[in-house]
């Protein structure tokens, strides 16, 4: 793992590219891990230093697996741009706009939540309905290994969830509509929308792996040079790992990391 603190010539490198965009993942990144997801609050120095950002780039995002007005709602920043439900959603003119292929899953998400709350009789486990995905949250339970199993078998025997995208996340299981688009979609869209040619993407979980992809692919046909940046935590998962360019340690050093950047994107490019 490339610490992002020792490679910060290429972070500048980066940034140097215009239009130049930075896009962060939310919880585990600018806000950290909280016992609930109605616990979780962002970071007032990520905020602060992001608000500044959003004055200085040609864009500064959110995408989030949180419904995008959550999203909005929990980072309070009204001059970027967020996508929620892992990239299947975003906020435009005060309003959520779904993808159109996502939208037939507002259906199978209710009955899913259903199923899996009447089978599902855990302590400590919540079924979260975000609209076209949903999510299963499993950190309260005593035990978390034994949780996690009985969520998988109840959902490969489920007649509405077993054809859902499954992803394994950080003591809690998303339930993604089995479709192309993803954070990495939202990401190759917001490129093409801003015309970028450097971008920084901050994120902690599989999902963001997805986006990771895209900008790894974007430097021959969009011409975008991008940083995927992982946030290593006491959870990190092997594929976000390996999918890195570089790393930092929590989101302290994304606290530090936004103060730095906000100083590297000034007009005159001083440090």
């Amino acid at each position: 793992m490339i610490h992002a603190f020792d490679k910060l010539g290429l972070v500048k490198e980066t940034s140097q590219r215009l239009p130049f965009g930075l896009i962060t993942d939310l919880d585990g990144t600018i806000s950290p891990i909280a016992p609930t997801f109605q616990q979780a609050r962002v970071s007032p120095l990520c905020r602060h230093y992001l608000t500044q950002l959003s004055k200085q780039l040609a864009l500064v995002a959110v995408i989030s697996g949180r419904p995008a007005a959550e999203a909005r709602d929990m980072v309070g920043i009204n001059d970027i741009v967020y996508y929620g439900n892992h990239g299947l959603e975003c906020w435009r003119n005060g309003h959520s706009e779904f993808t159109e292929r996502s939208q037939p899953y507002f259906e199978v998400m209710i009955a899913v939540v259903s199923e899996l709350t009447s089978q599902l009789q855990l302590p400590g486990m919540n079924v979260e309905n975000k609209g076209v995905t949903a999510s299963i949250h499993y950190r309260l339970c005593p035990d978390h290994h034994s949780a996690e199993q009985s969520i998988l078998t109840a959902i490969a025997t489920s007649p509405h969830a077993r054809n859902l995208r499954v992803i394994r996340e950080k003591m809690g299981i998303d339930l993604l509509p089995p479709i192309e688009e993803s954070k990495g979609t939202a990401v190759r869209q917001l490129i093409g929308e801003h015309n970028l040619r450097g971008l920084i993407y901050l994120g902690d979980d599989l999902t963001d792996v997805d986006a990771f992809h895209v900008i790894h692919s974007v430097s021959d046909d969009l011409n975008c040079l991008g940083l995927a940046i992982g946030i290593i935590g006491p959870e990190i998962q092997a594929e976000l790992e390996q999918q890195s360019d570089l790393v930092l340690y929590g989101v302290r050093e994304v606290e530090r990391f936004l103060e730095w950047l906000c100083q590297a994107s000034r007009p005159d490019g001083s440090l």
